[in-house]
Order: C-alpha cells, then structure tokens, then sequence
C-alpha cells in the first residue's frame, strides 16, 4: 500500500481511538484482518505498535508486552531502523508508566542508538527528551536539564512552537521537583503563551495542569479550583484517563477550601473512573487522598479508604512484577530465536564451504589423470590445506554453540532469581504496611488514654483495628512461608538413602485416594486406575511429589469449571521402562503454550494464587528418577490434558549413584 494510502487509513485508527481505545483495537484488528495482504511487513508493526499502547493505556499491559514481543520478532526481517526505534521507545514509555525507570532509561538508551540512523534528527531530540523526563524521576536533575535545555534549543533552530513548549513545560517540572516553585511558574507561563500565540490548543490543558500543581505548591488553593476545571473542561472530549490527574487535584483543593461536600462529590467521581479503568496507581491516589478527607470526621471511613490504598498497592506492585517478568520472558524467547537463526545461518555457510570443497576436490581429482606427480601433489596438499580451514571453522563453530548455550542458562537463571524476589516482595511489604498501620493505631489509643479522653469505644475500635492489621500482616507471613516451601520444591534433592520396591497397583490407589481427599475435600472428583499388576524398584517420596504435583495442577488448572471431574492413570511395561499416563477431563492446554507447560513461573493464572512451578518441579523430580514427562496433543477421545511419563524399572540400573537435579 503507497504511503499516502496508508497514512489516511492510520488516521482513521487515531480517530477512533481518541473517542475510546477499545474501538481504536477493534479498527486496528479489523485493518490486519480485511487488508493484510496490501500491507507492508513495516506498514503492519506499525499498526501493531498503535495497538500495543491502546492495550496499555486501557489497562491491558500483559497483552501490549506480548504484542510488542511480536513485533520485534517480525522486525528481525525489516531492514528499517525506525521499526526497532519505535520498539524501544513504546516500550521504555510503558516501563516509565509503572514506574519501573531503569528498564524504561535502558530501552531509551538502544532507541537513541537507533536513531542516530534515522534521517531526522528530531528522534534522536525526542528520545533525549523522553529519557530526562526518566531521570527527572530518578532526582538527576543537572543531566535532564541538559537535555531539555538542547531540545529547546532544537525547537528555536527549527521554529517548532511546539517542541519549544514542550521543553519549557519540562524544564518546569525540574523546577518544582528541586523546590523552585517561581522557576517553574515561570517556565510553565511561557509554555502556555507559547501555545497561546501559536494555537496549539491541544496542549492548553497540559499547561493548566502543571499551573495548578504550582499553585499548590504555593498552597494557592483558589488558583488550584480555577486551574483544574479549566483543565478538566479542556479535557472533557477526551479519554477518561486523562481526567484523573485534574480531578484529584481539584477534589483536593476543594478540601483545603473547606468545601468538604464538593471534594467528596469530585473525588467520587474520580475513583469511579479509576475502578472503570483498572488503573491501580491512580487508584491508590485516590484512595490515600479519601483516607485523608476521612481522617479526622469519620476513622472508619479513614481506615477502610486505607485498606483500599493497600490493595491498590499489592495490585501495583503485581502489575509492576507480571510486566518484568513477561518482559524478560520476551527477551529469552527473542534471543533464543536470534540464536537460532544465527545457527542455521551458520550451517548453510557450513554447508556452502563444504560443497564448495567438494566441488573443488573433483576438479582436483580430473586435473590428477593429465598433470604429474609434483602438480598432483601440489593439489593435494591445498586440498588438505581447505579441510584445515574447515575442520578449523567446524570447531569455532562448535565452541560458540556451547558458549550461547551457557548464556542461556545464565538467563533462565536469573529469570528464576528476579521471579523468587518479586513474588516474595508483595507479602512482605504487605506485613511492613500492617505493622506500620498497627504502630500508629497504637501511639493514637496511648496518646488519649494518656490525654485521659479515651473511651470504651475507642478502645474496642482500636483493638479490632489491631486485630484485623495483625490478621493481615499474619496471612501475608504465612504466604511469604508457603512461597518458600514451594520455592524450595523446585530442588529434586532428596534424603532417602536406596530406592526401594514399589508395588503400582497398591502403591498408587492408597497415594491418589488421599491426595484427592485432602486437595479436593468439598468436590467429588472420579478415579480411574488401568494397569497391570507391576513393582518397580524406586524412591516413593519422590514419586509421591510427582503424583501430588500432578494431582494439584489437574484440580486447580484443568478440572476447575468440570461437573464431573475426573482423573485417569493408566501404565504399562514398555521392555525395561514404565510408561504411565495421566490425564484429565479438563479444559486442557492450548497449543501455543504447550512448549511453555515445564517453564519455571509460567501459568495461565499467575497473580491468582499459582506461582507456576508445579510443572517445573514434575520435570525436575523425573530427572532425579532418570525419567522424562512430556505433554500428549489432546484427541478426540482425550480432549483434556495427558501427561506421558517414562521412568526405569529399577532405577539401579540407570545409575549407580542417583544425582539430584535443580
């Protein structure tokens, strides 16, 4: 499609989705469906970067990190150095807005380096800009006014109104965050006249903004009113995400004024666009600012808006974890995708030198029968030369297949580590809060019965407080105790000192009849056991982890919405192995994932109560009994999961000394 062509039809994108991000996805979904075949590789990515930062702004992050994975995946085949600008860019923006800074300043720093190959020199400009604004937030205020001062600069040689108010509005910023309130007035009122004198009228409301948050930094309160509804009225045709900011501050202002009813009316009608959105750092604004108006009329109220503030922050930081942790699982999937091609890039220069060689050795070989003796040795020894060389390339070859391969395991073990330190975060900053909350409940009840105004119910009040923080601060000691019991079950390391005989037909009927009975007590749950009557010589504790690993994954994953949930286990003698397979009725697992099934912290439900380990830890424990799982495609006659397991006979004679493996 011509450019002109494509541009009109993007346009038709940005138009829907200034109205709601929704129906800019759909327009976008409707484009790569109906006229894939007219687009450009490059022209695509591009439709997909729109649709990655409609996802993230509508909440759906997870979803934007996955399209984003995308989109570098095709880039590899673009010769276009914007497209993986672009890449680095959207991604450093989403970093910024979860506050996850030093990800976002290492994808603004590869975007830089991309666009030194861009034509214009204004990318290289912005993305300088984009960058300072991260170290503004990082209090390395000299550097980022380095780089607003040079895209201010930038603006004045090109005449460009707009880059120039945009450099002033952030200047300001650094202003207010090093105190200078009259500094940033300055800087903000010459932004605002800029945009004045030149009708960018679109930016009116960013200027009203930074104005307001000024004036209440000179506890300017009225001016803080004015401001913020005439930033909310410039902004009332746009998304309801950027009425948030505005609308806290002017339900703040409202309470400073003593206007309590108009604070409580605006700050309501804030929150509902934040629950409406999902968006958990305005949320926790929101709710830390109704504790506030609360505090000192209504401590109930104050309280729960405290609980709330609380869950908005254990939904920040999941969000925060999940984003990082889809990240990186992006990454290793692109780097061992950009390994692989490298690879088989290898082998056909491999094979192109080895025909090559092949063809020069028949040549050799007719000029043998006409030359003589010394001019057929001489052949013969460049020939032997060549094959040096080869043998020579073969084993570099080899040596840095073995090097990638180290440095994918270094990758997959930090994966684990980062996983195991984000997950073990929540709950413990969870207890903090608790115990900080419980800590100030405390000095308020000491400080009246010292003032002698306490009363009955100020007592019994602030001992239910203090038995609800307790409680909550004990649930999340508990989850951080149970997070590393199943932390420690990735190891298959165990104690039992010989293997022992294990009768299948006895063995299993006893394990599985209690393991149903103690993680499926309040649902009935069908048993199925096929197999002939076979002892194996093994280690049963081990065993019993698998089986329960198992069991666990096919209740909680697979069986969860099944009226009739069922569990079957079938085995049979396979020469010197067992092979046994144990499946379910269930949903089943869907093909894109299945190559991720074994994956440490990879589950469909991650954030709801499932670290994704128990897989992991399946695959783990079969490696120490010198066996092997994999995932069965699912048939007609199966449509649930079905797990095939391999395992020896007698695991003495697979190994004389069994090693565990983590």
């Amino acid at each position: 499609m011509p450019e002109p062509d494509f541009n009109q039809l993007r346009q038709t994108v940005f138009s829907a989705a200034k109205q709601d991000f929704q129906l800019g996805i759909q327009r976008i979904d409707d484009i790569l469906q109906q006229q894939e075949q007219q687009l450009t590789l490059e022209q695509q990515i591009r439709l997909l970067y729109s649709k990655a930062d409609y996802l993230h702004r509508s909440n759906h992050t997870n979803q934007a990190i996955e399209i984003l994975a995308l989109t570098k995946a095709l880039s590899l085949e673009s010769a276009d150095p914007s497209i993986l600008y672009s890449y680095h860019n959207l991604t450093a923006g989403i970093f910024s807005d979860l506050g996850l800074f030093q990800p976002a300043v290492q994808h603004y720093r590869q975007a830089l380096e991309k666009a030194q190959f861009l034509s214009n020199g204004y990318y290289i400009k912005q993305t300088e800009n984009n960058m300072a604004l991260i170290l503004t937030k990082q209090h390395q205020y000299d550097e980022a006014k380095r780089y607003f001062k040079q895209f201010q600069q930038y603006g004045i040689q090109t005449d460009d109104a707009s880059v120039q108010a945009v450099a002033l509005n952030n200047l300001g910023e650094v202003a207010m965050d090093e105190g200078d309130t009259a500094l940033a007035a300055t800087y903000h009122r010459q932004a605002l006249a800029l945009r004045t004198k030149h009708q960018l009228t679109h930016h009116f409301s960013y200027s009203m903004l930074n104005l307001a948050k000024v004036a209440k930094a000179e506890q300017n309160w009225p001016e803080v009113i004015t401001l913020a509804q005439q930033c909310l009225t410039l902004r009332r045709d746009r998304n309801d995400l950027e009425l948030i900011e505005p609308g806290l501050l002017l339900a703040e202002a409202f309470s400073k004024t003593n206007q309590h009813d108009a604070a409580q009316q605006q700050l309501e009608q804030t929150l509902a666009i934040a629950k409406r959105l999902q968006n958990a750092e305005w949320l926790l604004q929101a709710w830390l600012l109704q504790a506030e108006l609360y505090r000192s009329k209504n401590p109930d109220m104050a309280l729960q808006a405290m609980h709330q503030a609380l869950l908005a922050q254990q939904q920040l930081s999941g969000q925060r974890f999940d984003i990082s942790l889809a990240q990186s699982t992006a990454d290793l999937g692109l780097k061992s995708r950009e390994i692989q091609l490298q690879e088989s890039k290898r082998q056909h220069e491999l094979s192109e030198l080895a025909a090559s060689a092949q063809q020069q050795k028949l040549w050799l070989a007719i000029g043998a029968t006409s030359l003589v003796l010394l001019l057929v040795l001489a052949f013969s020894l460049n020939i032997r030369r060549k094959n040096q060389a080869l043998a020579q390339s073969l084993d570099h070859l080899q040596r840095t297949r073995r090097q990638l391969v180290e440095a994918e395991k270094m990758a997959s073990l930090t994966s684990l580590v980062t996983g195991i330190a984000h997950q073990l975060n929540t709950p413990l900053g969870t207890v903090l809060t608790a115990v900080s909350c419980g800590n100030e409940q405390l000095t308020s009840l000491q400080r009246k019965l010292q003032e002698k105004t306490l009363t009955a119910a100020d007592l019994r009040q602030g001992l239910q407080d203090n038995s609800e923080l307790l409680q909550l601060a004990e649930q999340s000691t508990h989850r951080a105790a149970e997070l590393v019991q199943r932390f420690k079950l990735i190891s298959a390391q165990f104690d039992q000192s010989a293997p022992e005989p294990v009768a299948l037909h006895q063995y299993l009927p006893t394990l599985m009849h209690s393991l149903l009975l103690s993680l499926n007590a309040d649902k009935s749950t069908a048993l199925q056991l096929n197999g002939p009557e076979l002892n194996i010589i093994s280690y049963p504790a081990l065993l019993t982890k698998v089986f329960s690993a198992l069991t666990e994954n096919a209740l909680v994953h697979g069986l969860g919405d099944q009226s009739h949930p069922k569990i079957s286990i079938d085995w049979q003698q396979q020469e010197r192995k067992l092979q046994l397979k144990f499946a379910d009725n269930g949903s089943g697992i869907a093909k894109d994932l299945a190559s991720k099934v074994f994956d440490p912290f990879f589950s469909t439900k991650l954030g709801q109560g499932s670290l994704g380990l128990g897989l992991n830890i399946v695959f783990n424990t079969l490696q120490t009994l010198k066996g092997h799982i994999e995932l069965a495609d699912p048939t007609q006659q199966q449509p649930g999961s079905c797990f095939v397991l391999t395992l020896p006979l007698d695991i003495r004679e697979a190994t004389s000394e069994p090693q565990s493996q983590n």
